[in-house]
């Protein structure tokens, strides 16, 4: 009876980390997305602004 526990324990165990790792990749891939919809208009602004001071250079 003792093996069968143990068994049954390392499963849950293994089970509990596999759970814990797909939610940690989902909330950072989530967080990643979410960050570059808010870098997307900043990257535009900075082209934008570069491509002014290029054109005032040159």
């Amino acid at each position: 009876m003792k093996v069968y526990d143990k068994e049954m324990y390392n499963k849950q165990e293994s089970l509990k980390t596999t759970v814990i790792f797909i939610i940690v990749f989902l909330l950072g891939f989530f967080a990643g997305y979410i960050t570059n919809s808010f870098t997307k208009d900043v990257n535009k602004e900075v082209n934008n602004n570069t491509y002014v001071i290029e054109n005032r250079i040159n």
